[in-house]
């Protein structure tokens, strides 16, 4: 009966053992084949985002009701590779990575600043996720869209007296990942979006239909999302949200010419220039109140995070 038992015990535990490396094979097999197909989604996603940026900006609600559809499609699909791949790994946020990744804990400022992105990124993808992406206003060049998704008043962050925010999108932006070594052991890897805004202009137009003045400045947006991703893995590829606040509109103007200058770098290192332009009514909403000077101001600031 010993002998029976001494024999047994090494048999259990080799079954054992042999169950539990076969299950984890299992499930690392499993989420690699997840991986891969969030991959080719999001490949046929560009594909097909990239014929859909074709559609002419005056016709500006065929391009919402595709991006809708795209946007429904493109959900649709992560949830049945969810279903397909039920024990695939939650991805960690930015703030968790963050967390994991450095020994110490976050620095409070740190820590505040990327969950300020993090509410930022996570408010995007509810738009596209809930079918709520409606821009009032698309602009083409250079084989990139841009998208002005929202115009309110707000306050910027840092405080001040209230003026227009501006939330916009870019459609297009290439992107590459850039390696560097951070130690001996160490390699950083961040997300480049080769894509500067270098001028923001607005030409006001008065009522009877001759300029009346202009309010413009540097075109780098206040706070910038250049990777979406790294945020929140379920962001579709090839799209740049970000935000400009400026001066509330003079209540002389009825109408307003924009004009957005940016830069874009290509693989040779040569930079090919993309100018936007759209012309929009000024509704009161958008102007200075009464009696208010205007003073022409277009706030910027270099958010550390992209």
């Amino acid at each position: 009966m010993k002998k029976l038992f001494l024999v047994a015990v090494p048999v259990g535990l080799a079954v054992l053992a042999m169950v539990f490396l076969t299950s984890s094979a299992r499930e690392r097999g499993d989420a690699y084949e997840a991986q891969l197909e969030r991959a080719r989604l999001k490949r046929d996603f560009s594909e097909r985002a990239g014929a859909a940026r074709t559609i002419p900006s005056d016709r500006l609600p065929e391009w919402r009701d595709e991006i809708a559809a795209l946007s429904r499609w493109y959900f649709d699909e992560l949830q049945a590779i969810r279903n397909r791949h039920p024990g695939e790994p939650v991805r960690p946020n930015a703030v968790e990575a963050a967390a994991s990744d450095r020994k110490s804990k976050l620095d409070a400022g740190a820590r505040a600043q990327l969950e300020d992105f993090q509410r930022f990124a996570d408010g995007r993808l509810a738009l596209l996720r809930e079918g709520r992406y409606a821009p009032v206003q698309s602009m083409i060049a250079e084989g990139l869209r841009l998208d002005l998704v929202a115009v309110e008043t707000g306050s910027p962050p840092e405080g001040g007296a209230p003026g227009l925010r501006i939330d916009f999108a870019l459609w297009g932006a290439p992107r590459f990942l850039e390696r560097e070594k951070g130690g001996e052991r160490t390699t950083v890897v961040r997300s480049v979006v080769p894509v500067s805004f270098k001028r923001l202009a607005f030409h006001f137009i008065g009522a009877d239909g001759k300029p009346y003045g202009e309010m413009s400045g540097g075109g780098e947006p206040y706070q910038k999302l250049a990777d979406p991703e790294r945020f929140a893995d379920d962001f579709p590829p090839g799209v740049l949200f970000g935000t400009w606040y400026v001066e509330l509109f003079p209540r002389e103007a009825t109408e307003v010419r924009l004009e957005i200058q940016a830069d874009v770098r290509g693989a040779s290192g040569a930079v090919r220039p993309a100018t936007f332009l759209a012309q929009l009514p000024v509704p009161d909403g958008w102007k200075l109140p009464p009696g208010a000077v205007f003073q022409a101001e277009v706030r910027e600031a270099a958010a550390a995070l992209q």
